[in-house]
């Protein structure tokens, strides 16, 4: 894999991201409108996106594929769940904080980061692939995410965990993006065909995926206390260890394994991944400890511009 063409890709992306972040510090983004352009975004040209990735393509030699790329994908995050728990036992931090650590391991940012990222790497047929992850991410976000989170805020204010109500979180399961990777699926598995006008109308709005989704992450980054980030040694050990020591271990130890090279590329790409910034609002929504989670994710995005590409020598 040529590195160079990588580390230019991801250039590209840390522009876009900057942009961003003069948007926010030059004010001609305020929060009301970042957080409608954030609906907009993981609502409508993301969930496209997802969908464009799959018109027009032939599954009938790939079914093999998709059955590898399913295996990787749980594989995933068994071993996210499982390092998890191993990042937290190294890492010794304070009670309050242990379970949002292993929020932030358990759950990257496998959409809105990993497809700019992995479709620029690995052009749009890596798509596909990608929806399995967000599928099996949001199955377990409102899941064990909200029950990572309660477990937090019940130590942050020293009592026992209340008991989940679980009607409220099929809803929140089936959202926008779990059914725009579910049509995917079964658009690629069952060769639906979808005229010429309708696969133009996804391409042109998916596209705008990209460039708004590194630019809300710069709004991101122009939003946090830096000096709370960089002066949180425990945060760079866990970063280090989970953005450059985790995903090139795993590669490693499977590299020999016969892998499609796409597919393989995805999930190593995958645990390359930051934390993902829905974390903030789970914790937030929860009463868990939301600067925690920011830290995570602001200081993983901005390193993840380097440990990407360092990762990406390993496949």
């Amino acid at each position: 894999m040529n590195v160079q063409i990588i580390l230019s890709q991801m250039l590209m992306l840390f522009v876009m991201m900057l942009i961003g972040y003069f948007l926010w510090k030059k004010q001609w983004l305020d929060e009301p409108a970042n957080q409608k352009l954030s609906k907009i975004v993981v609502n409508i040209f993301n969930p496209m996106l997802v969908v464009y990735g799959v018109l027009g393509k032939s599954s009938g030699k790939d079914m093999g594929l998709v059955a590898q790329n399913l295996f990787l994908m749980l594989l995933f995050y068994l071993l996210l769940i499982v390092f998890g728990i191993l990042f937290v036992w190294i890492l010794r931090p304070k009670k309050s904080e242990r379970c949002v650590y292993w929020m932030m391991t358990i759950f990257p940012n496998v959409g809105f980061m990993g497809i700019p990222v992995i479709s620029s790497i690995f052009g749009m047929e890596s798509v596909i692939y990608i929806a399995f992850y967000m599928l099996g991410y949001n199955l377990l976000l409102y899941t064990l995410g909200i029950v990572l989170a309660r477990k937090a805020a019940a130590d942050r204010e020293g009592r026992q965990m209340q008991e989940m109500k679980q009607g409220g979180q099929w809803k929140r399961i089936f959202n926008v993006g779990v059914l725009a990777s579910i049509t995917a699926i079964l658009i690629f598995m069952f060769q639906i065909s979808v005229p010429a006008p309708v696969v133009t109308f996804f391409d042109y709005m998916g596209n705008a995926t990209i460039p708004l989704s590194m630019i809300l992450i710069g709004v991101s980054i122009a939003k946090a206390d830096m000096k709370n980030i960089f002066t949180n040694v425990r945060m760079y050990f866990y970063t280090g260890i989970r953005m450059i020591l985790f995903p090139i271990l795993v590669i490693s130890l499977m590299k020999g394994m016969s892998f499609d090279p796409v597919v393989f590329g995805v999930f190593a790409l995958e645990l390359a991944m930051p934390v993902g910034s829905i974390i903030t609002l789970i914790a937030k929504e929860n009463g868990a400890d939301e600067t925690c989670s920011t830290n995570g994710i602001v200081l993983s995005t901005l390193v993840s511009i380097l440990t990407i590409p360092i990762v990406c020598m390993f496949l």
